[in-house]
């Protein structure tokens, strides 16, 4: 996220925290994009085979870029990162997926025994490098009090968007992508994962500091396309991406 969007939004209107993480119910997850995109012209025609090699293993961490400084949300915007994979998880005709990505989730502390379990939050996986190059896959989870195990946090007194509100109450949540990203997986180093609110903007999403580099940094500033970030000064939001890779043959 660019500065530019806190500023121009003002005009117009392992867990270091302390914070558990827990996966939610299946109830409470939406599978929204494993049929936009060919499978077989994506990742491959066939899935997983007994066989098979998997292993899994932690591709992208924020706390090991960053810290978190802010917690931000706004309504209809997507905001998302350009990562890429060391071409040794492709050695000997490896493929890899996504398989779970866990945001950093906040409500303020004085705002939170009032929230009625009406928000959702999106994740979307591009298997390219920017959010353009090919069609995403989603996971869609609304957010119930009861499925997180929330601890209060404290923000860093420079927070921008959150500034009047630094109490919150904070959790990690896991999105399942194992039943929507094809088990094939890819062969591509470069992939795309973006956040993306619902038309209340809420729940708030952690973010690190203002260090990162723009240029990985692809916002739709709530008008339905992306943009590229640039400057020096990003911050990015605090996730966590686990990937598998699949290989022919025992491990």
């Amino acid at each position: 996220m660019n500065r530019f969007i806190v500023l121009l939004s003002l005009s117009v209107g392992c867990t270091e925290y302390g914070v558990g993480k827990i996966a939610p119910s299946s109830a409470g997850a939406m599978d929204t994009g494993s049929s936009s995109v060919d499978g077989s012209d994506q990742g491959g025609s066939e899935g997983e085979d007994d066989d098979d090699c998997v292993e899994s293993s932690t591709a992208f961490d924020i706390e090991e870029v960053s810290a978190l400084q802010d917690a931000f949300g706004l309504p209809q915007v997507r905001d998302g990162l350009m990562l890429e994979l060391s071409e040794t998880y492709l050695e000997d005709e490896r493929t890899w997926r996504p398989v779970s990505v866990e945001v950093l989730v906040m409500y303020p502390a004085w705002y939170f025994d009032f929230y009625d379990d009406s928000n959702s939050l999106s994740v979307n996986f591009h298997p390219s490098a920017t959010p353009t190059g090919a069609p995403a896959f989603t996971k869609t989870i609304q957010i119930r009090k009861s499925d997180l195990d929330w601890a209060p946090l404290t923000l860093p007194s420079d927070a921008d968007w959150s500034g009047d509100n630094l109490n919150q109450m904070a959790a990690w949540l896991e999105f399942d992508l194992s039943d929507v990203v094809p088990e094939a997986g890819y062969r591509t180093t470069e992939y795309f994962v973006s956040l993306s609110w619902d038309g209340i903007g809420f729940p708030n999403v952690g973010y690190s500091n203002f260090e990162l580099n723009c240029a990985q940094n692809w916002t739709d500033y709530g008008v339905g396309s992306y943009v590229q970030n640039s400057g020096q000064d990003c911050s990015w939001p605090m996730m966590k991406i686990e990937i598998e890779t699949l290989s022919p043959g025992d491990c």
